[in-house]
């Protein structure tokens, strides 16, 4: 039986690709290979990772279908409801990525679409440009601003401050057109939908961590945050830091923007603009 990376690997073109680019690239660097660790930007990889921890734990607990069910019975409109999804992966990729933001938003909106009839395509789509739009605002919005903001000098609050004005002009643009886009019809809802098992612990615990990981990145003590939630996950859910490995050796952290766009269920999303 092989690895998930080397299956994944085996039928992703473009993956092979850009390593045959990078191997090819590597020849005409300036540096010697003994000082390649030194060119990557550790700060960038570390917090990644450790969101990619807390993401995770949070997917693992159950709560997305908790939280499904509860936003389906909240939102009598598919506006209203396509309104709220745009605007809570916003929100979550200020402070969890935009990459990460979607590994919550996407495994949700499936959830939502077992428990009512929605353009899952077209919502999909919105909640990628929703969390590139969000992301702008916040440091830790997406692996950019984290380069950036490590070597701007700037405070958290500072560099919110800066991008504050791009990122409202880039949402009110976003949340007009998803208006525009989605019809304000009463949802139809499923029956014989069983009712979801969660673990409230693992919630609660993922929470705590996540606010000791974004002290430790204030004070520049990322590797030391991601250590305590590591260790937090060693001892509470094993199982979280297992799959997370897991996920990323089969390319899942690409796989989120690709499977919209390259599934065969989704191929049809021209046709869904106009459903």
């Amino acid at each position: 039986m092989s690895l998930p990376f080397l299956r994944t690997l085996q039928g992703d073109r473009f993956f092979q690709l850009l390593i045959l680019v990078g191997i090819g690239l590597s020849f005409f660097v300036p540096f010697a290979p003994k000082s390649w660790p030194a060119a990557i930007d550790w700060h960038t990889i570390i917090t990644l990772s450790g969101l990619m921890l807390l993401t995770k734990g949070v997917e693992l607990s159950g709560y997305f279908d908790v939280l499904g069910r509860k936003m389906v019975r909240r939102f009598a409109t598919e506006r209203r409801l396509a309104m709220f999804m745009v605007l809570a992966a916003a929100l979550l990729s200020t402070f969890l990525t935009n990459d990460v933001a979607l590994f919550i938003v996407v495994p949700l909106t499936i959830t939502l679409k077992r428990l009512c009839e929605i353009p899952v395509n077209r919502l999909i789509i919105f909640e990628a440009l929703a969390v590139n739009a969000g992301s702008l605002l916040t440091p830790i919005g997406n692996p950019q601003n984290i380069l950036i903001w490590g070597r701007s000098g700037l405070s958290f609050a500072g560099f919110i401050a800066q991008m504050a004005p791009l990122a409202g002009a880039m949402m009110l643009t976003l949340l007009l057109l998803c208006w525009c886009c989605f019809p304000g019809k009463a949802l139809q809802y499923h029956t014989g939908v069983q009712t979801p098992e969660w673990k409230p612990r693992l919630v609660w615990s993922c929470l705590g961590l996540y606010i000791v990981f974004l002290t430790a990145l204030e004070f520049k003590q990322e590797l030391w945050g991601l250590v305590i939630v590591a260790a937090g996950f060693a001892l509470l859910a094993r199982r979280v830091g297992a799959q997370c490995g897991l996920d990323a050796a089969a390319g899942v952290y690409g796989d989120v923007y690709r499977r919209p766009f390259t599934d065969p269920s989704f191929q049809r999303c021209k046709a869904c603009w106009v459903t």
